[in-house]
């Protein structure tokens, strides 16, 4: 939930910004305001794509107003299914409203908090090091989870880790289960944080099991390569990291204290789900492969983050 609310405040602008008129649909007016909101909802345009990219956004919402008139002229908008889900949205865009003016007033990190942050995970900065996998993501449930397991246990113990994944595949296929090959590369800040000193210790060859609702991931860590980062070229990244962190902290705050101020009760079936506790297997430290997965879980950290490299 604080994920989803976690949304980026639109910029400011314009005083007059919601009255300027970028198209007219008929009766109705498209407004530069809706432009600048759609346009800050994309990414990485450059400069020089600016223009093209506005046209865009005005096309699509002039076609999407084409089809609100075709839906108010059809009576949908009394419909009871899209009255819910209109409610939904504003209960929706009130709650991110306010969890961002709340979140508004957290501070960057201090010097001191800086520095500490820095010494304290060498992991992230100064034995900072980009990791290259090969993996296979495998559909497998239940008991299939566990014999692929026993198997990797068992090509784990030949000498020659190089051709673990070759073989593991050419079981998989006298199996018949699917699976997908691919090669990922990460770096240090984009691993989950409290499996970061494991990764750290991984050599060329070790192995990585991820168990999941619908599959398995195995990865086996082909190569690393060191890419420090010092002081100042982190600082940026950890104020920034600092920062979200507290950002999350008031949020969480927040939702404790009207959690407590307000009168909640559970009724019927959903009374009896309170009482249930979230479980779920987590790896271990006799787990020789249950770090989390990569792919999944949030980033351990700030620094300049690697795209992937999948076949």
């Amino acid at each position: 939930m604080i994920a989803s609310m976690a949304l980026s405040a639109c910029g400011g602008g314009d005083e007059n910004e919601p009255t300027k008129v970028a198209a007219k649909v008929n009766k109705d007016e498209i407004t530069v305001q809706q432009v600048n909101q759609a346009m800050q909802r994309l990414s990485n345009v450059a400069e020089a794509q600016v223009k093209q990219a506005q046209k865009q956004v005005l096309d699509r919402l002039v076609d999407q107003q084409l089809l609100v008139q075709q839906a108010i002229e059809k009576k949908l908008d009394r419909d009871p299914k899209v009255i819910a889900s209109i409610e939904a949205s504003r209960r929706q865009v009130l709650a991110q409203a306010y969890i961002q003016q709340v979140m508004g007033g957290a501070a960057k990190g201090s010097e001191e908090a800086v520095k500490d942050f820095y010494e304290e995970h060498p992991e992230l900065f100064q034995e900072r090091r980009i990791y290259r996998f090969a993996q296979l993501a495998i559909a497998a449930q239940g008991d299939k989870q566990q014999a692929i397991r026993a198997k990797l246990e068992e090509l784990d113990r030949q000498a020659h880790k190089g051709r673990i994944l070759v073989q593991l595949a050419e079981w998989l296929r006298e199996e018949n289960l699917q699976f997908r090959a691919t090669q990922n590369t990460q770096a240090a800040e984009q691993l989950p944080i409290e499996a970061l000193p494991r990764y750290h210790q991984m050599k060329a060859g070790d192995l990585l099991f991820q168990p999941g609702p619908q599959g398995v991931v195995v990865s086996q860590l082909t190569a690393s390569q060191t890419q420090p980062l010092n002081e100042e070229q982190a600082r940026p990244f950890i104020e920034q990291f600092l920062q979200n962190k507290e950002r999350l902290k008031l949020s969480e705050d927040e939702m404790k204290r009207l959690r407590a101020a307000a009168k909640i009760e559970y009724v019927g079936d959903f009374a009896t789900l309170q009482q249930a506790q979230p479980g779920g297997s987590q790896g271990s430290a006799s787990d020789p492969w249950g770090a989390p997965q990569p792919a999944d879980q949030p980033a351990a950290g700030p620094g300049p983050a690697s795209e992937d490299d999948k076949d």
